[in-house]
């Protein structure tokens, strides 16, 4: 039985310490992987490789830090162009016909107004917050932590105030998606939105707040 390989155990061992989006953190691993080989190949000792290369518990920090920035990044980006995207998206389906037949109440009004300073008020914060994002000696837990409270609150503004829309006209909204699929597939297409932000922005809290960055 041979023993194990320690560049392997060490690249597992730093890959159970590792969270964040996947792609980017089997790309780190790779590289790793790959330093750490050819340090192995130069000292003709993998374990002295290994043991240059400095432990789990001094590196994972470093790579930790990179990934929890990343899913900050993702997430502001996500926000900045699905909110701008539904506003837009619903205005053009209203403007070409398919629509309420009738007039709105108030309230729903007043709950359309509210849903469009919010969509572009979140679109405006997660602009700033992407751009902090890009800055090197930005804070990534507190700016993923931002994203992802951002990103939540937009999503119970926006989701919330959509249901209660067609709820105070139900009637009128039942007629809507009945004669036109384009509405279902648009209110379809609004909630796999926002299914996709609760997503990241889970993500990105979850980052912020784990203990052991």
């Amino acid at each position: 039985m041979t023993d194990p390989d320690p560049v392997d155990l060490h690249v597992a061992a730093l890959a159970r310490r590792l969270r964040g989006p996947a792609r980017l953190r089997r790309s780190m691993l790779a590289e790793t992987r790959a330093g750490l080989r050819d340090a192995a190949a130069a000292h003709r000792d993998a374990a002295a490789a290994v043991a240059e290369f400095g432990s789990v518990a001094e590196i994972a920090p470093a790579y930790q830090a990179e990934l929890t920035a990343a899913q900050g990044r993702r997430t502001a980006l996500l926000l900045v162009a699905l909110f701008p995207a539904l506003v837009l998206g619903w205005d053009l389906l209203w403007s070409s016909g398919v629509a309420w037949t009738g007039p709105a109440p108030a309230a729903v009004r007043l709950l359309a107004g509210v849903q469009d300073v919010a969509s572009w008020g979140i679109t405006a914060l997660a602009v700033v917050l992407l751009v902090l994002t890009l800055r090197s000696r930005a804070d990534e837990r507190r700016l993923a932590l931002a994203a992802g409270g951002l990103g939540a609150l937009g999503a119970v503004l926006c989701g919330g105030t959509a249901v209660a829309m067609n709820l105070a006209n139900l009637r009128q909204s039942t007629a809507m998606v009945a004669g036109s699929p384009l509405a279902l597939l648009a209110i379809v297409l609004s909630a796999l939105a926002l299914v996709l932000v609760l997503t990241s922005t889970a993500r990105a809290l979850r980052l912020a707040v784990r203990p052991d960055h």
